[in-house]
């Protein structure tokens, strides 16, 4: 089983994976990257394939990834990695400022989605605040990820609504606080649990919502109108 990583104590750095066809992208993420002491990249990877198979290698923590890429593009990528490893946080960076690519990135389990113009500052928060399992995407996307829902989606989300029904009134505070995109330390200081009850609440929430990761408990979350759609959940 795949082992949720972080850096515990100050001491484990965060494994990151780098995946673009541009390699002269991929050397000035891994530059900026190195010169930061908690976050050590572990591997790159040129196309969807090879990112799949150096995933599975690795183990990262976080992954940069592109969108388009031959062979095998980036959400579809995200899609399959998350269902193989579902621990692993990604992060889609693109050049693509476009709200479709935003929505689909969610669909696919990105907790994040980065321009590649933004800052080194940027860049690192984003990577500790997926990796800390927070998301870094805006909840009125998390919104527009339901619209256009067919018949079978509309029966899939009547049962999503029932299986919110039985969370408890603490469970709906935690993903509350889930999708305004709070790391764990941040729900657990919001209503005076510890962190390791917050991790036990979430896979309580994940398995009553037959769900394998946060972003899609965050996901159904707001189908069922659960959380503000006008906040953006910015770690």
């Amino acid at each position: 089983m795949q082992q949720r990583g972080g850096h515990r104590g100050g001491m484990e750095k965060i494994k990151v994976l780098l995946v673009d066809d541009h390699p002269v992208v991929r050397e000035g993420l891994r530059t900026i990257l190195s010169a930061t002491p908690d976050i050590m990249v572990v591997a790159e990877a040129g196309d969807g394939f090879e990112a799949i198979e150096k995933a599975n290698e690795y183990q990262p923590h976080v992954i940069l990834m592109d969108i388009r890429m031959p062979n095998l593009d980036g959400l579809e990528t995200t899609r399959r990695i998350k269902s193989q490893l579902p621990a692993t946080a990604i992060i889609v960076l693109t050049i693509y400022d476009n709200d479709a690519y935003v929505v689909d990135a969610v669909r696919a389990g990105a907790g994040g989605y980065l321009l590649k113009d933004a800052s080194k500052e940027l860049l690192t928060h984003t990577i500790r605040a997926v990796n800390s399992g927070g998301m870094l995407i805006k909840s009125s996307l998390l919104q527009e990820a339901i619209l256009s829902l067919s018949s079978a989606e509309q029966l899939r989300r009547r049962s999503e609504d029932a299986a919110l029904a039985e969370l408890t009134s603490r469970e709906r505070d935690v993903l509350q606080l889930l999708v305004k995109g709070q790391s764990n330390k941040e729900i657990g200081r919001a209503l005076f649990i510890s962190e390791d009850t917050v991790k036990k609440r979430l896979q309580t929430i994940m398995q009553k919502l037959d769900v394998s990761d946060r972003t899609q408990a965050a996901v159904k979350a707001v189908r069922a109108g659960l959380g503000s759609a006008h906040e953006e959940t910015a770690l």
